[in-house]
């Protein structure tokens, strides 16, 4: 893939419309901007950005029109924002926000991973 600036939201756009279903580069390239712009920024909005991508993740997911194999994809890597968030869990409502999260994952994926199997 090459290395143009290709603008963030760009990225999510592609990914949850299941665009480049065939390409799981894109999904790692997205993973590590985040990462790459997480370091940049104050404990506030670094929690803020993985929610978002842990959210375009699970979302992809969740969209039964989007091939399996990207879903499956999508669905391995959600886990990456979601341990990022636990390691910015600094109050007592952070970890309720990251608990609700987590539930939202197993209760969702659980559903919509026996799609998977038909």
């Amino acid at each position: 893939m090459s290395r143009y600036l290709v603008p963030f939201s760009v990225l999510e756009q592609t990914i949850q419309a299941g665009q480049c279903a065939d390409s799981p580069e894109l999904l790692y390239y997205y993973l590590n901007l985040t990462e790459e712009y997480a370091e940049r920024l104050d404990i506030t909005d670094a929690v803020l950005l993985h929610q978002r991508v842990f959210n375009v993740l699970l979302d992809t997911v969740c969209d039964t029109n989007i091939a399996h194999h990207w879903r499956q994809t999508c669905l391995d890597k959600v886990y990456l924002p979601l341990s990022n968030l636990k390691r910015l869990i600094v109050t007592y409502q952070d970890a309720r926000n990251y608990f609700k999260m987590e539930h939202s994952l197993r209760v969702l994926s659980y559903y919509f991973t026996s799609s998977f199997e038909q």
